[in-house]
């Protein structure tokens, strides 16, 4: 099959979007409550795995670009494809430097590296070992943020010979939060997500994940609360998934955070 793969590192809004945990009670010794930590996974999953910070568009197949021209998309970045395709074995491995001006005046960077190689069965391209360790930092009169993303991924074709064949996705991803306010409080906000997923099934036919499940634990300190919590993951189709957290489940809602 063809190989497509693009690396897209959003910058609009420093990409990491988090929210603003609440505590479930009262006083700085109670942890945040397992429904506030389970959007924010919701959304962590939203913005890598559906293309957001650091992550590639596995709805448009698994090509990978034959160049690596890094170019704006938009708000983001995009690696240039000029349409040759890669065989067997290729590898691509690089670094990535790129800062710009916010439009309230501050500034923000990304750099980092990434690697991928094409993974073959039986002479035929089948999909992509994908590696990224990107740093994302914001720098405005109200705050100072690093954001730290890692990825070591394994993509596969369920059918190396159906171009529009559903894709499994195997592998880690890791985020960080590093927040300083500058105003009000000055408070700081710490905050880590691990994930390990297992035969993820995506169907670029509807642009969603289909099936699968995953691991995760998580942790942090915040002005709110902070907590320590793992749990899994199971994806149910149309944009769901089901998240067991400390005994407690959620159904969330992978586009929108919206946890029920």
């Amino acid at each position: 099959m063809r190989i497509k793969l693009y690396l897209i590192v959003a910058l609009a809004a420093v990409a990491l979007t988090y929210t603003s945990c609440k505590k479930s009670g009262s006083g700085p010794e109670n942890t945040v409550s397992t429904k506030q930590v389970s959007q924010q996974i919701a959304l962590n999953l939203s913005q890598t795995l559906y293309g957001g910070l650091g992550g590639f568009s596995i709805f448009d197949g698994i090509n990978p670009p034959s160049n690596v021209n890094v170019a704006r998309r938009g708000r983001g970045l995009k690696l240039n494809d000029d349409g040759v395709d890669f065989g067997c074995g290729a590898v691509i491995d690089t670094t990535l430097s790129y800062s710009t001006t916010l439009d309230d005046g501050g500034s923000a960077s990304i750099s980092g590296e990434f690697k991928f190689s094409v993974l073959c069965a039986n002479g035929t391209p089948n999909g992509l070992s994908f590696y990224t360790k990107l740093k994302v930092t914001e720098n405005t009169a109200q705050i100072g943020a690093s954001y730290n993303l890692g990825e070591n991924l394994m993509i596969t074709a369920v059918d190396p010979n159906n171009d529009n064949s559903p894709i499994l996705l195997n592998g880690s991803l890791n985020v960080d939060a590093n927040v300083q306010q500058k105003t009000g409080s000055k408070a700081t906000d710490a905050e880590t997500f691990d994930y390990v997923f297992t035969n993820v099934k995506v169907d670029p036919s509807v642009g969603d994940i289909v099936s699968g499940s995953a691991t995760f634990a998580t942790k942090g300190a915040t002005p709110s609360g902070t907590w320590n919590y793992s749990g899994t993951i199971t994806f149910l189709g149309n944009h769901q998934a089901k998240i067991v957290i400390n005994g407690t489940t959620y159904t969330v809602d992978l586009q929108t955070g919206t946890v029920s």
